[in-house]
């Protein structure tokens, strides 16, 4: 090889791109979306399912990578020390540390990755043959690498098994979703919805229920006012219950109604009952998420929420769980009835039944739920006692004020926000 000088030089530099296609792999491999791999792989591209067989390995190929680089650059700097050495003598092993040095780490090292870095898929889908091919013919030293690296971690007691849970992962999206709004990517609202969609799988329907007390229900007894109590109701599902609003015979739906009144326009009541929808009842602690599989799956946008001991404790709908994703909904026939009301800049007053959720995206603070879905039961649950009018409380640097009060139920708060942290 000394003997043919220009053979030795070309040597070095096809040694040289293949150390810098292995070292854009291995950058490539660590930094390419993992969604769009998949996506590529789900419409048939052959080179994303290799990939993404790569990418299950990846510890296996870094490995790989690495070993073949080392092996590839070392024998490129004997061949470039021996071609010196026979024109410069001693001094040309300076010369080849210097000009080896130079070529590795701008054309092996930087060049590649700083390359791959910006088209990562790209070029790994590129070298998704080559890398397949690579580490299988160094899948025996790979193996003799995993019982070392086995053996080391056990004397130093790592943990080498990587538990991904459906936890960590809703984290790892919430992480992106706020890294993407920091960068500009994404605006606030947007960012809000989508990791609402991931609070879905955590929030239990009781969260974000409408209240058994302030469920809209009809007496199905009164028959002098039921058509009357329809009438006036925006709502097209009304509850109807009989001796106690905590006993629901069903539900019925408004349009019905006409379909229910006799040839002289009165109300036939034992037709109402027949034709009432049946009630559906679940559990407090089923996940809003399930909840809203469910209501798709059966078709249905009520269902009422009873405790372990089948007391009704309150009402969800459809819209409810929707309304936790996009926000408040209303149409022409309805008024706020979030119950939050702007006296001054950072000043607000607030009905005690209001969602603590609620609270927190209309005034982007960081209420602490805990055991308590309203704002009033944080008061209560903070204070551990029934606080009466004119009382004031002060958490996390938030004051709040009892303004009304019926019996032991706190019926109006005003919150005063820092200033640091107002309203826009």
């Amino acid at each position: 090889m000394a003997e043919d000088p220009l053979s030795s030089i070309i040597i070095i530099f096809f040694l040289l791109i293949i150390s810098g296609l292995l070292s854009g792999s291995e950058t490539s491999i660590t930094s390419v979306s993992k969604s769009k791999i998949h996506k590529l792989s789900n419409r048939g591209d052959a080179r994303a399912k290799k990939v993404l067989k790569l990418i299950d390995k990846k510890n296996d190929l870094v490995s790989s990578i690495l070993i073949g680089n080392n092996i590839i650059n070392i024998l490129a700097s004997v061949l470039a020390t021996a071609l010196l050495i026979k024109y410069y003598g001693d001094k040309g092993i300076l010369y080849s540390t210097i000009v080896m040095s130079a070529l590795i780490v701008i054309f092996s090292e930087v060049f590649p990755k700083n390359y791959a870095l910006l088209k990562p898929d790209r070029f790994v889908l590129a070298m998704s043959g080559p890398l397949t091919i690579f580490s299988k013919l160094l899948l025996p030293f790979i193996i003799f690498l995993r019982f070392i690296n086995f053996i080391i971690f056990k004397l130093i007691r790592v943990d080498t098994t990587n538990k991904i849970t459906s936890k960590s992962a809703r984290e790892d999206i919430r992480n992106i979703i706020n890294m993407h709004e920091d960068e500009g990517r994404l605006l606030k609202d947007e960012s809000d919805m989508l990791n609402a969609i991931l609070d879905l799988k955590e929030i239990t329907v009781e969260k974000i229920m409408t209240h058994r007390k302030n469920i809209y229900s009809i007496n199905i007894e009164e028959t002098n006012t039921f058509f009357t109590k329809i009438a006036q109701s925006s709502f097209s599902r009304i509850p109807v219950w009989k001796n106690s609003p905590n006993n629901i015979l069903g539900l019925i739906h408004a349009k019905n109604v006409l379909s229910n009144l006799d040839d002289t326009g009165t109300l036939n009541i034992n037709k109402i009952k027949e034709n009432l929808i049946k009630p559906w009842f679940i559990p407090e602690t089923t996940k809003a998420k399930d909840q809203l599989n469910e209501f798709i799956k059966r078709k249905e946008k009520l269902a009422f929420i009873v405790d372990e001991y089948g007391e009704l404790m309150g009402l969800i709908s459809m819209e409810d769980i929707i309304e936790e994703i996009v926000g408040n909904i209303f149409d022409e026939k309805d008024f706020s009835t979030i119950g939050i009301r702007r006296l001054e800049n950072n000043i607000f007053r607030i009905r005690g039944d209001v969602n603590i959720r609620d609270i927190n995206r209309e005034l982007d603070i960081n209420i602490p739920e805990g055991t308590s879905s309203t704002i009033a039961g944080y008061i209560i649950d903070q204070t551990e006692s029934f606080p009466d009018v004119g009382q004031t409380f002060a958490y996390d640097g938030i004051m709040y004020e009892i303004i009304n009060k019926n019996k032991n139920q706190i019926t109006q708060i005003k919150l005063t926000l820092p200033k640091k942290i107002t309203t826009h």
